[in-house]
C-alpha cells in the first residue's frame, strides 16, 4: 500500500496528538505537490492501494477532487484515515463514496461523550463520530473502527466494544497512543501497566463472540500469545515525498521516531520473539519494563 499525507488542520485536539489549528497555505500547497508526485512513482511501481493521512486529510478542502483523481489514476483501493466527524451529513458521505472513496480508518475513544470528548478534547465529537460510523454503515465503504487506550477509557473498553459491535461494525482493534512529541503525558499509561485491562476487554470479546484485535502491542503485555495480537510494524510506502517530518525523520524509511521500537533482556528468551517486534522504544525508555514476563509455551492460546 502507498501512503500520501495531507495537513490541513484538525477540529479535534487529542493529547496525544498536537493536532494543526491553523491551516499554513505555503506548506499546504508544497504537500499537494507531494501528493501528486508521489502517485506518479506508486503508479510506476505497480501499487494498486493508497491510504490518505494526516492532520486530518477529511478537513481538506478538495478531498472529493483528491480521491476522484486517485480512482482516476487506476488506483482500486482508496483509504482514508480521519476522525470521521464530516461522516455525520450524509451528503458529505455520499459525495465521498462517488469520489471513490472504498475504506475508512476511524477512532472511536469511548462509549460515551464525556469519555470520548475528553480525549478528543472537542465537544461534540462522539456524536458527530457515532453518526458518522451509522450513515457510512449505509454505503458499500469498509469500515474500520479503532481505538487507543489511556486512562479515561481504560474502564469503558467493554462498554466500548458493545457499542461498536452493535453498530455492525466488524473491523476494530485497540492500540496504545503514540508518544510523538515531548512533555507530560498525563492519560498516558505505559506498556508495563496495560496487562489487566487489556486482558479484560480480551475476555469480554471471547464470552461474547465478537472479534477484536490488538496492534503495536508486545504478547507480553497481555501475558499470552494469540493470533489476534499483531505486534509487528508494517507501514505504509510513503513514497520519496511523504516521509515523516524532518522533526520525527528516522534511518528507517517510512517510519517516525515515536513508531521506533527496540528488544530488551526478556526478548531474547520469549517464545514470540521472531514474530515481535519489541517495544515502542519512546514507552521503555521513559517508563521501563515493570515487571513484564516472556511468553512461554505454556501462555499459549488454542
Amino acid at each position: 500500500m502507498g501512503g500520501v499525507i495531507i495537513n490541513p488542520c484538525c477540529k479535534n485536539s487529542c493529547f496525544f496528538c498536537n493536532p494543526l489549528k491553523k491551516v499554513d497555505k505555503n506548506l499546504l500547497d508544497e504537500e499537494k505537490i507531494n501528493v501528486l508526485r508521489n502517485l506518479i512513482d506508486f503508479k510506476k511501481k505497480g501499487i494498486k492501494k493508497i491510504e490518505i493521512s494526516g492532520c486530518d486529510p477529511i478537513e481538506y478542502t478538495h478531498i472529493f477532487e483528491l480521491i476522484e483523481y486517485i480512482k482516476k489514476q487506476g488506483f482500486t483501493e482508496i483509504q482514508l484515515s480521519t476522525h470521521g466527524r464530516f461522516f455525520s451529513n450524509k451528503e458529505f458521505v455520499r459525495k465521498i463514496e462517488l469520489a471513490g472513496l472504498t475504506k475508512v480508518r476511524i477512532p472511536l475513544y469511548g462509549s460515551k461523550p464525556e469519555i470520548h470528548d475528553r480525549i478528543t478534547g472537542a465537544k461534540g465529537s462522539f456524536r458527530e463520530t457515532v453518526r458518522g460510523i451509522k450513515n457510512l454503515s449505509k454505503t458499500k465503504i469498509e469500515i474500520q473502527v479503532t481505538s487507543l487506550i489511556a486512562a479515561p477509557n481504560k474502564n469503558d473498553l467493554k462498554q466500548l466494544v458493545d457499542l461498536i459491535k452493535n453498530m455492525g461494525v466488524t473491523n476494530f482493534y485497540i492500540a496504545v497512543p503514540l508518544l510523538a512529541f515531548s512533555g507530560d503525558v498525563p492519560f498516558y499509561i505505559p506498556l508495563k501497566d496495560l496487562g489487566p485491562y487489556l486482558k479484560k476487554i480480551y475476555d469480554h470479546s471471547e464470552n461474547t463472540d465478537y472479534s477484536i484485535r490488538f496492534f503495536e502491542i508486545p504478547y507480553c503485555v497481555l501475558g499470552f500469545y494469540d493470533k489476534s495480537i499483531k505486534n509487528k510494524t508494517y507501514p505504509p510506502d510513503l513514497g520519496r515525498y511523504c516521509q515523516p517530518m524532518k522533526i520525527h525523520k528516522t534511518s528507517i524509511k517510512d517510519i517516525p521516531a515515536y513508531r521506533l521500537k527496540i528488544k530488551t533482556k526478556i526478548c531474547k528468551k520469549c517464545l514470540c520473539d521472531s514474530i515481535c517486534d519489541g517495544f515502542l522504544k519512546r514507552d521503555i525508555k521513559k517508563f521501563g519494563i515493570g515487571d513484564l514476563k516472556p511468553i512461554m509455551d505454556n501462555h499459549v492460546k488454542e
